[in-house]
C-alpha cells in the first residue's frame, strides 16, 4: 500500500525564473567581447604574414650567409739558425740573401749529395736560381742571366734533404713559393716549399713524404739580420695550405696573406690569413670578397657569400659584393 506524505515538498528541474535574465545578460556580454578580440587576432596574423613575405621577397634567392668565425693564434717564432748538424742528409737546400741596389735578391741552391736523389727533369747535382719579389701573379720573379758572382750572398736558411724509410729513389722539388719586402723597411717575408717524394721500387711512382710551406720573416732592423719562422702549413692539417703574400698595412706592421687550397689549379676562393708582424699573432677570417687594411691593425672586409647559380656553370656562384654590408675587425 502506498502512503502519501503531505509534508514532502515537490522537486523541480527548472531553474528559478528570477535567475534567467541575469545569466542571459552575462552570456551576451561574453559573446560581444570575443568578437573584437577575434578581429584583432586576425589582423595580427595577416600583418605578420605580410611582413614575412616581404622580407623573403627582398632576400637574395637561395643565399647562404657566410658564417666566418675568425680563428686567432698566438705564435712563438723560431729564431734561425737553430738547426743541428746535417747528419745523414742526402743533400741540402739553401736560401741566400743579396742586396741589389734598392732590390733584394734571394738565391735558392739545391745541392744533392746522394745518387738516389734527383731534381725534376734534371740529373744535375747542384741547381741554383735567383729570384726577386713576387710579380702580379704572386710568383717570385726569376732573375735570368744574372751573374751570381757579382753579388755578396749571405746564407739565411738551410733545410736538409732527409731520407724516407725503404726508398730507392727520391725526387726533390723545393722552391721559393712567395717573397715580398715589407714597405718602408729592409725586412722581408718569404715562403719556402719543401716538396720531397719517395719511391720504394723502380716500378712504383713517387709518393710525397714531406710537403710543407713555411712562412719566414727576415728582420734586418738590427746590425745583424735575424730570421724568424712564423708558422708552417702542411697538407695534413687543413685544406687551405698554400700561402701567397698579398699586401701589407701602410705602417708595415701587418700582412694579408691569401691561403689557397692548391696552386695553379683554379676554381676556388682563398681564405684570408692575417699576421701581426710585431706580436706574431695570426688570424684567419675565412673567405672574403673584399679586404683592406686601415690603421693600427684595423681592417675592413666583406664576406664571400655563395648563392645558387642561375645557369649551370663550372665552380660556384657568389653574391655581388656591392650588395653586402661592410664589416670591420682588428687583429
Amino acid at each position: 500500500m502506498e502512503t502519501n506524505n503531505d509534508n514532502q515538498q515537490p522537486q523541480s528541474n527548472l531553474s528559478s525564473p528570477q535567475s534567467q535574465p541575469s545569466l542571459n545578460t552575462i552570456s551576451n556580454q561574453k559573446g560581444n567581447f570575443l568578437i573584437p578580440i577575434g578581429l584583432v587576432f586576425l589582423i595580427l596574423v595577416i600583418g605578420v604574414g605580410a611582413y614575412y613575405l616581404g622580407t623573403q621577397k627582398n632576400k637574395p634567392p637561395n643565399s647562404q650567409q657566410s658564417t666566418n668565425t675568425p680563428t686567432s693564434t698566438q705564435v712563438t717564432p723560431t729564431n734561425y739558425p737553430s738547426q743541428s748538424p746535417y747528419t745523414n742528409a742526402l743533400g741540402l737546400t739553401t736560401w741566400s740573401l743579396a742586396n741589389a741596389g734598392n732590390e733584394i735578391y734571394l738565391k735558392q741552391t739545391i745541392n744533392i749529395t746522394n745518387d738516389k736523389v734527383d731534381y725534376p727533369n734534371s740529373k744535375a747535382r747542384t741547381i741554383s736560381n735567383i729570384y726577386s719579389q713576387d710579380d702580379k701573379s704572386y710568383e717570385p720573379q726569376e732573375v735570368t742571366g744574372a751573374d751570381a758572382s757579382k753579388y755578396t750572398w749571405t746564407d739565411i736558411l738551410t733545410e736538409p734533404i732527409k731520407d724516407s724509410v725503404g726508398s730507392v729513389s727520391i725526387l726533390v722539388s723545393d722552391r721559393l713559393f712567395s717573397f715580398k719586402k715589407v714597405p718602408n723597411t729592409n725586412n722581408f717575408l718569404f715562403v719556402v716549399e719543401l716538396s720531397r717524394s719517395a719511391s720504394v721500387s723502380t716500378n712504383v711512382p713517387w709518393s710525397p713524404y714531406q710537403n710543407t710551406r713555411d712562412l719566414y720573416l727576415y728582420d734586418r732592423s738590427l746590425s745583424k739580420g735575424e730570421l724568424k719562422k712564423i708558422t708552417s702549413f702542411a697538407n695534413s692539417t687543413t685544406k687551405y695550405t698554400y700561402p701567397k703574400i698579398n699586401s701589407f698595412s701602410q705602417d708595415g706592421g701587418y700582412v694579408f696573406i691569401q691561403l689557397f687550397g692548391c696552386w695553379n689549379c683554379g676554381g676556388h676562393v682563398p681564405e684570408t690569413f692575417l699576421v701581426d708582424l710585431q706580436a706574431f699573432k695570426t688570424t684567419n677570417i675565412g673567405k672574403t670578397s673584399y679586404f683592406s687594411w686601415k690603421q693600427d691593425g684595423n681592417y675592413e672586409y666583406k664576406d664571400y657569400v655563395v648563392i645558387e647559380c642561375k645557369e649551370p656553370q663550372p665552380g660556384e656562384c657568389s653574391q655581388d659584393p656591392s650588395t653586402l654590408p661592410l664589416k670591420t675587425g682588428k687583429i
